[in-house]
Formats: structure tokens, sequence, C-alpha cells
């Protein structure tokens, strides 16, 4: 009897374009280990909790905008030499994120095995490029969120609250899905209750000789929240960003004023569908919910748009294969190369600022005009001998 391979020639191609990717990131990073990294702020924030020195910049707005955590997190990497410490830390969050697109492949697209990794893979790496270049958490969080709201889809809660507490630690920004979740998943709440807990204490555990330094920590990081969540400069793609090349700037009071209105919109516009089926619910809400951190974020980067590359390509394949709706999945195979613009420098930075949220914007309201008819009632196809058209 003939023996399946492990994996098939379409994995194997998937596969070799993200190794050649990523050998080619680590030549680059071979000829110059400290440029075009975002580390050294990482490496300085573990060496200062080692030192029990204080953990941020009492100016500007930028530096190590963190949760204590992640000055732990990141001490295994801080205190190894310049280039394998950037290139362990970049296949981490790599391997996270091909994990990612693996278990979404393999569980949601049963008329494109074995294909499926091969096709999200081409679609979601152009908007991945930027942040493995630079090392940025972005491609790690990204991979966890997208987990999490998987593992929640499957009622595996232990599971999803793991993947939450990675991505908390990489950025306080996965505070809001965290609880976008505990909302739309009650029977999750209790693990949530429990993960926030350990959370706040695991710190503590690290620094059990000076708890009063922790204490100090979290208060400093309260207080440098506040001083850059108003940014002054125009270099951030968010809603704000897209409003300033309408010439348009916004109040402190009516940013804040709007970042609420959004949240709240949000959890109204998860409420507007159905959960007969919880695995697509799931990713829905990942979408809604990592796409109010790119519009109403006020520091969110280019490179952040990672997250809506993940979404992109999940719907791409799910209209494609499933719903059977070519045209809007083929709008958003041409329109996932623009997350990547800003690798064409100059001109092409400042267009990625409101090119990006507005694109953002069209995704998801054409997700609520296709899907919200249907209330997510369909499931997923289940013959996987059947292969759609154009594939």
């Amino acid at each position: 009897m003939k023996t399946q391979p492990l994996f098939s020639k379409e994995q194997w191609a998937g596969y070799a374009l993200w190794a050649i990717l990523f050998v080619v990131i680590c030549l680059m990073i071979a000829h110059n280990p400290t440029q075009r990294t975002v580390s050294l702020a990482y490496i300085q924030a573990a060496e200062r909790f080692i030192e029990k020195a204080p953990l941020y910049e009492k100016e500007g707005i930028h530096g190590f905008l963190y949760f204590p955590h992640f000055a732990l997190f990141f001490c295994p990497f801080a205190f190894l030499a310049p280039l394998p410490r950037e290139i362990l830390w970049r296949l981490f969050s790599l391997g996270l994120f091909i994990g990612a697109i693996q278990k979404v492949s393999s569980s949601f697209f049963p008329l494109l095995k074995p294909k499926a990794f091969l096709y999200f893979s081409l679609l979601v790496m152009v908007s991945a490029m930027a942040s493995l270049r630079n090392g940025q958490t972005n491609l790690a969080l990204a991979a966890v969120l997208l987990l999490a709201f998987v593992s929640c889809g499957e009622k595996k809660w232990i599971q999803a609250a793991f993947f939450f507490f990675i991505s908390l630690i990489l950025k306080p920004i996965a505070l809001y899905p965290f609880l976008y979740a505990a909302f739309f998943f009650p029977a999750f709440r209790k693990t949530a209750l429990a993960t926030i807990l350990l959370f706040i204490l695991f710190p503590f555990l690290f620094s059990l000789n000076d708890l009063h330094y922790v204490y100090e920590q979290y208060l400093l990081f309260f207080k440098r929240m506040l001083t850059v969540s108003q940014p002054t400069e125009a270099n951030f793609a968010d809603i704000q960003g897209l409003l300033f090349a309408f010439n348009v700037k916004l109040s402190s009071s009516l940013s804040l004023l709007i970042r609420l209105l959004g949240a709240i919109g949000t959890i109204l516009l998860g409420m507007a569908f159905d959960k007969k089926n919880p695995s697509l619910f799931s990713v829905l809400l990942y979408s809604f919910s990592t796409a109010y951190l790119l519009l109403f974020n006020p520091r969110t980067e280019l490179n952040s748009y990672v997250f809506l590359g993940l979404s992109m390509a999940f719907f791409s394949l799910y209209f494609l294969s499933t719903e059977k709706k070519q045209k809007a999945a083929f709008l958003f195979i041409l329109l996932t190369p623009l997350l990547g613009i800003e690798a064409l420098g100059g001109t092409f930075v400042r267009l990625g600022l409101w090119l990006k949220p507005a694109i953002c914007l069209f995704v998801q309201s054409l997700l609520v005009f296709l899907l919200i008819k249907k209330r997510l009632c369909c499931p997923l196809p289940s013959n996987p001998d059947r292969e759609p058209p154009f594939l």
C-alpha cells in the first residue's frame, strides 16, 4: 500500500517560498545586523529589567512601548550576539506566522487541499515582508491573534487563553481583541478573567526580591501610554492618516471620541452576525477587531497592515472556494499587493499613510455587505474532491 507523503508538492512549494524570503532577509541582516531593526529598544528593556532600572523613557513618543512582560520575554534573545539574535528573533516570528497560515488553510478550505497553504502564503507574503525585515512584533502578533480567535471558534478555551496571553506580551493593543473575544464567547469569560489575573501577576514572579519594582513599572507604563497616545506627527496610518490626506486634523478630544465610538461600533457590527458557523464567525471577529486596531490606534504603522493581509488572504480564498463569489475574491486579490506599497519608498510611503486605512475601510465594508445577509449560516463545504473554478 502506497503511503501518503507528509507534505504535498504545493505545501513544499509554500514552505520553499518562505524559506527563500527568510534566507534573503538573513543575508541582508548579515551585511549589517543593526540596520533596519527595532530590537535595540527590546534589548535595552531586557537589560534594564535585569538591573531593576526604569523601563520607560520620560520624553518622546518612541522607545519601549510594551507591558513590562516583554522585557522578560525578550531576555533569551537579548544576550545573544547581534547576528544570531536578529535571525532567531525573526525565525520565531515567522514560525508563528507560518503556523497560523497552516492551521487556517488546513481547517477552512477542504476544497483547496493541498493547495490552500501555497495560495494563502502567496496572498499574504507581500504584507508580511516589512515586519519580517525589521524584526517587528506585528508578524507574531497577527499570527497569535488569529490562532486565538480560531481557538475560540473551536471552543478550545485554554488554548485561546494561551495565545491571547502571548499577544498581550507582544503588544498592549492586543487587549481590545482579547476583550472582544470574551464579549462574543461567553463560555470563554471565566478563562479570560483567569488569564488577566495571571497576566498581572506574571512579572512579579520574576522579581520576588523586589516586588515594588514591578509595581513601579506598571505605573510608569500607564503614564507612558497617556503620553504617547496622542502623537502630533502626521506619519501614522490610522484613520487620522486618511483624514490628513484631505487636510483634516482632529483635536485630541475629538480623536478620543471617535476611537470610543469606533470600539462600540465594532462590537455592534459583530452582534449583527449569528454564530451558526462559530469557526467562520471567529475569523470575522479577528478581521473586525484588528481592523479597529489599524483604524483607531493612533500609532498604527504601515507595517501593521499584516493584520489586514491575513484577513484579505483568508476571505479571498473563502469567497473563491466556498461562497463562489469570484468577483469579490479577485478584487481582494488585486488589492493585496498594495499592502506592501511602502517597499517602493519615497512618495509611496506617504501614499500608504492614507491608502492603507482606505483599503481597510473598504474591505471591512465589503465583508459586511457580502456576509451580513447570509448571517454566517452557510456551512463550509465538506467535499474535498471538488475544486472551485479558476484554481
